[in-house]
């Protein structure tokens, strides 16, 4: 049973731990508090009584708050009253032809079924979506659907609140050592950390959702070893993937990663420009268009890579700036003030600004549909950089979100979500696919496990809901707006 003190021994959202070593039993532990974690945790809350979220950071929301929002769903209401023709037949073989010919395919068909209930669910639990639907680059089509304030953070805000109002324990600052599997595969002990202080808990099923590991240079070496960048705009350290590997969990994909032109080296600033289209075309220090903005994100990036020690760019008209959201274009526009943004009212005066030829610019530009290319002054430009921005390699799980053995064999009770996962996207992810994958399988992973443990562990008591009331429980959410306003520079929005 969950006793008081011992909830309030590690910390929940930001309230700092006694440092006193304490073991409690829940029904299903989820690890990692980003846009996965948070799905399943809020699912699994419907079902069970006792869900604990454990989140590394001090803070919530992972690589989903830092997203751009843009999530992937076919044959929505949204792109009807646009006149968009769209399926899930089609939406799954877009996918299918991205991942060239690795991954999962049950598990992209799951992907692709229902990803359209799950644009439904965000609704539901308080995510307003605005009426434009955007191609972003690497999408591959029309249907990206993006909230209308805050970027990741309103995912973040929204399914925070409902998880704290649904009596979810969350508690930050909080890592997973290691975790086992109890004898006769009846739950897992998992022992966690907080502030030099260690604690066991006993869980009856378990769900991953820790992220990848782009950001953590050892194992990129060890399955990338041909790729040595110094950036990358991932928060993943892959520490909960390398647990999961030494537990005996399959994985799979590992050398595939994905590279994005990021568009500042100034990680606080995240001028994205090259994200919107219409309005964008990328060129070279000499002028030249050196690949399709419309390609897959492998082919941008693949392309950008072989300019070698030539400088990039990406240009856009306002037509970009004007569908960023209030704090993208106030971030675009602190990036512009400290030198890493430029902008002028004619492309030739940019030009001379950014010191590639006007004429060789203007040529590249005839390339382009007119309907795609920059032409409504005023002009932007930033330098593009190869960023480590997604790794597609990670656990095999299947369309149940259950985590698979080296034999290909369901781990009873452990099932995993978003990008520490790897069954889903294969050689290629489509832009605008990361959030869909994230929270549709975490809202997979939280019911199936909540279900598992009512089929299969029906004669064990579980602990009861952790003792906080609604009114604790907003108190704790304006935690939540406080710290991703500070992590945004937002106050002041």
């Amino acid at each position: 049973m969950i006793r008081r003190r011992e909830i309030l021994a590690l910390p929940l959202l930001g309230v700092v731990p006694r440092a006193i070593a304490q073991n409690f039993h829940c029904g299903i532990l989820v690890v990692g508090a980003g846009g996965a974690g948070l799905a399943a945790a809020l699912e699994a809350s419907a079902y069970s009584d006792s869900v604990v979220l454990i989140e590394k950071e001090s803070f919530i929301g992972g690589d989903t708050l830092y997203s751009g929002g843009f999530f992937n769903a076919p044959n929505t209401e949204f792109q009807n009253r646009k006149g968009i023709k769209d399926s899930e037949e089609f939406y799954l073989q877009q996918i299918t032809q991205s991942a060239n010919g690795r991954g999962n395919p049950k598990v992209r068909t799951k992907l692709a079924k229902e990803a359209a209930n799950t644009l439904n669910w965000l609704r539901k639990n308080g995510v307003t979506f605005g009426d434009e639907i955007y191609q972003i680059y690497g999408s591959g089509y029309r249907r990206s659907h993006k909230p209308v304030t805050a970027l990741g953070s309103s995912y973040v805000q929204n399914l925070a609140a409902a998880c704290l109002k649904n009596g979810v324990s969350i508690r930050t600052s909080t890592r997973l050592e290691s975790f086992e599997v109890l004898r006769n595969q009846r739950g897992f002990r998992v022992t966690i950390s907080s502030k030099g202080v260690s604690s066991v808990i006993t869980s009856r099923a378990l769900i991953l959702c820790a992220g990848g590991f782009a950001n953590n240079p050892e194992l990129i070496r060890r399955y990338v070893p041909n790729l040595n960048f110094k950036y990358s705009d991932s928060r993943g350290t892959g520490e909960v993937l390398q647990r999961a590997i030494e537990a005996g969990v399959q994985v799979e994909n590992m050398d595939a990663v994905e590279c994005i032109p990021e568009g500042s080296i100034l990680s606080k600033y995240s001028a994205r420009l090259y994200a919107m289209a219409p309005g964008t075309v990328f060129i070279n220090e000499d002028g030249e268009r050196f690949v399709d903005e419309a390609a897959t994100r492998k082919t941008i990036s693949e392309a950008l890579i072989k300019q070698g020690a030539k400088r990039c760019w990406t240009i856009v008209d306002i037509r970009s700036v004007k569908r960023l959201d209030k704090s993208q274009q106030k971030n675009l526009y602190r990036a512009y003030f400290a030198g890493q943004v430029w902008k002028n009212d004619t492309l030739e005066t940019l030009c001379k600004d950014i010191n590639v030829p006007f004429e060789k610019v203007k040529a590249s530009f005839e390339q382009v549909d007119p309907r795609h290319r920059p032409s409504v002054a005023p002009f932007w430009a930033v330098r593009m950089y190869p960023w480590i921005h997604y790794t597609l390699g990670g656990i095999s799980i299947n369309e149940q979100a259950e985590c698979l053995n080296k034999f290909g064999i369901p781990i009873p009770g452990l099932y995993a979500a978003g990008q520490i996962t790897g069954s889903v996207h294969g050689e290629n992810r489509l832009g605008g696919n990361g959030l869909t994958d994230a929270f549709t399988f975490g809202r997979i992973a939280g019911k199936n496990a909540a279900r598992w443990i009512k089929e299969n562990l029906k004669e064990i008591a579980f602990s009861p809901k952790p003792p906080f009331s609604l009114q604790q429980g907003f108190r704790n959410l304006e935690i939540v707006k406080r710290q991703l306003a500070d992590a945004f520079c937002l106050s002041d929005i």
